[in-house]
């Protein structure tokens, strides 16, 4: 079996040559085995990151399909995911530093997607308070 960092660079193989249904597979992938990788090891920012890689690109294939609604998808569950993770303060000091960074990580593509496509005056409400909230945070590590 590939790892998930070969399995993602034959999707980005695949996208750069317009083979769509092999680089979403390639993709899927990656994100599934990176879900069993991250359940087991929850404070792991190597997985974390690479999950969202692996989602915002399974996005961008979806948007370059124009498929907004299905590109939107993928953004919203990272989104999600950290989101919940930046507020779970029983992880450790070092690992919240990088949800931190992984929380504007997710956000700008949303924020830059909301912009052009079409998504709710609350979610955009959410998404705007959302990233004040990040640009106030300050994690300090000793």
């Amino acid at each position: 079996m590939q790892s998930w960092k070969e399995t993602v660079l034959h999707g980005n193989y695949c996208f750069d040559q317009e083979r769509w249904y092999d680089a979403q597979a390639h993709y899927l992938s990656a994100i599934e085995q990176l879900e069993v990788l991250w359940q087991r090891d929850k404070e792991n920012a190597q997985l974390m990151m690479g999950w969202i890689a692996a989602m915002h690109n399974l996005s961008s294939l979806h948007e370059r399909l124009d498929k907004p609604k299905a590109a939107l998808q993928p953004l919203m569950q990272s989104y999600k995911t950290i989101m919940l993770l930046y507020d779970d303060k029983s992880l450790g000091e070092e690992f919240q530093f990088y949800v931190m960074k992984a929380a504007r990580t997710c956000l700008m593509p949303l924020l830059e997607f909301s912009k052009n496509n079409p998504i709710c005056d609350c979610c955009k409400a959410s998404l705007e308070a959302s990233w004040q909230k990040l640009k106030s945070a300050h994690c300090v590590l000793h």
